[in-house]
């Protein structure tokens, strides 16, 4: 078990340090980050994946839309 710990572990630390200049641009918009591991039998961590959400301002209907948005 502890072994499985480890290599998920290592995997999502991977992920995430491949998404280091996403997450160093505006850290104040960040919302989340999503991790995925895929694993084969017996805890083979096959791929890792990982992405960002942000936060983004509202769009009022009395605001024009901001260039190359619609």
């Amino acid at each position: 078990m502890t072994d499985l710990i480890t290599r998920l572990t290592q995997a999502a630390a991977e992920a995430i340090a491949n998404e280091r200049q996403g997450l160093n641009y505006e850290p104040d918009r960040l919302r989340s980050i999503h991790v995925e591991l895929e694993l084969a039998k017996g805890g083979t961590v096959i791929e890792g994946r990982a992405w960002i959400e942000r936060k983004t301002k509202a769009i009022r209907g009395d605001r024009p839309m901001p260039a190359g948005r619609g």
